[in-house]
C-alpha cells in the first residue's frame, strides 16, 4: 500500500487481432493514493471517441459544464461522442479500464444508433443488460492487471459472432479520425457512398455529422497536445494540429472547451489529473 506519494500506473494493453476492427485501445489505470485524502479534478473535453469505462473499487463523480454539483458515475459507463465538456472528480484509490472503440465500433457492438448515446454517459447495464454485471463481478475478483485485461478482452471476443463485419464506411471513418482535414467528398468515396448516403450513415455510426466529427477530432488532438506540452506556443499548436489559422483555433476552443485557449492553459497549470491521454502517440 502506498502511504504517501500517489502511485498512478497506466498500462496500454495489446489488443487481440480479432478485435482490431472493433476496438482501438484498451487502457488500464491503477491509481493508489494510499492513506492520503485526495480530491483531484480533471477535464473531460469534447471528444470523438466512443468508449466503455469500467471503474473498480470506487465511484467517480462527474459534473457537466454549467452544472453546480458533481453526480456519481456508474461502475460501467458507455459514452458516445461528446460536444459538451465536463469534469471528473477522484477521491479514492481505484482501477479503471478504458475501452476505446474504433469509429463506429460502439454502434456495431450495440446495434443501436449513436444518436441514442450522443453527448452523454449512460449506465452499461441500462443499455447492454444484466450480463454486464457478470463482467464487473469477474473484474472485481481479479488479482492482477494482466488477468483483468484477459477478462475484458475475452468478454468482447465472445461477442464477435453477433457483431456485423466492418464496412468500407468504418474504415473511412477511421481515416477521418486522424486525417480530419480531408474533404468529405473523398471520405464518402472511401466509404463507397454518395455524400447524402454517407452523411445519413454517419449519424447512425457517430451520432453527429461527419464535418462536426472531424472538427471535434481536431480540437481533441489540440487539447491533448496542450495538456501534455504546456510550453508549446499557440502558433506551433495551431500548425501541428492542422488548423488553418489561429482564428479557427480560438473559435473551436471557445465553442468546445467553453474557454479561450489562454484561460484553459491557466486552468491546466493548477492541480490537475489527466483523463484523456493521447494513446495514439504513446
Amino acid at each position: 500500500m502506498n502511504n504517501g506519494t500517489p502511485d498512478i500506473r497506466t498500462i496500454q494493453c495489446r489488443i487481440h487481432p480479432a478485435l482490431h476492427t472493433l476496438i482501438r485501445h484498451i487502457v488500464i489505470i491503477k491509481a493508489d493514493f494510499g492513506n492520503t485524502p485526495v480530491r483531484l479534478e480533471g477535464n473531460f473535453m469534447p471528444s470523438p471517441e466512443q468508449a466503455m469505462f469500467i471503474n473498480l473499487y470506487t465511484r467517480l463523480k462527474s459534473k457537466k459544464s454549467g452544472e453546480n454539483n458533481f453526480n456519481t458515475v456508474t461502475s460501467c459507463t458507455l459514452m458516445g461522442a461528446q460536444i459538451t465538456p465536463f469534469k471528473l472528480l477522484v477521491e479514492e484509490s481505484h482501477t479503471t479500464v478504458s475501452i476505446i472503440f474504433q469509429p463506429g465500433g460502439l454502434n456495431r457492438f450495440l446495434n443501436i444508433p449513436m444518436t441514442e448515446l450522443f453527448d452523454n454517459g449512460y449506465s452499461a447495464r441500462d443499455v447492454v443488460g444484466r450480463e454486464i454485471e457478470e463482467l464487473l463481478d469477474k473484474s472485481h475478483d481479479t488479482i492482477s492487471l494482466n488477468e483483468l485485461n484477459t477478462i475484458v478482452q475475452t468478454y468482447f471476443l465472445g461477442k464477435l459472432s453477433r457483431i456485423k463485419e466492418p464496412l468500407p464506411i468504418d474504415f473511412a471513418l477511421q481515416h477521418l479520425l486522424t486525417n480530419y482535414n480531408t474533404g468529405m467528398d473523398k471520405i464518402a468515396a472511401m466509404a463507397c457512398m454518395s455524400i447524402r448516403s454517407f452523411e445519413r450513415k454517419c449519424k447512425e455510426r457517430l451520432g453527429m455529422p461527419a464535418k462536426m466529427y472531424a472538427r471535434i477530432a481536431r480540437f481533441h488532438k489540440a487539447y491533448k497536445m496542450l495538456e501534455s506540452k504546456p510550453r508549446i506556443s499557440w502558433a506551433d499548436l495551431t500548425y501541428e494540429t492542422g488548423y488553418y489559422d489561429q482564428t479557427h483555433f480560438i473559435k473551436d476552443f471557445k465553442e468546445f472547451a467553453r474557454l479561450t485557449p489562454t484561460l484553459l492553459h491557466k486552468e491546466l497549470s493548477e492541480e490537475h489529473i489527466q483523463f484523456q491521454l493521447d494513446w495514439d502517440s504513446v
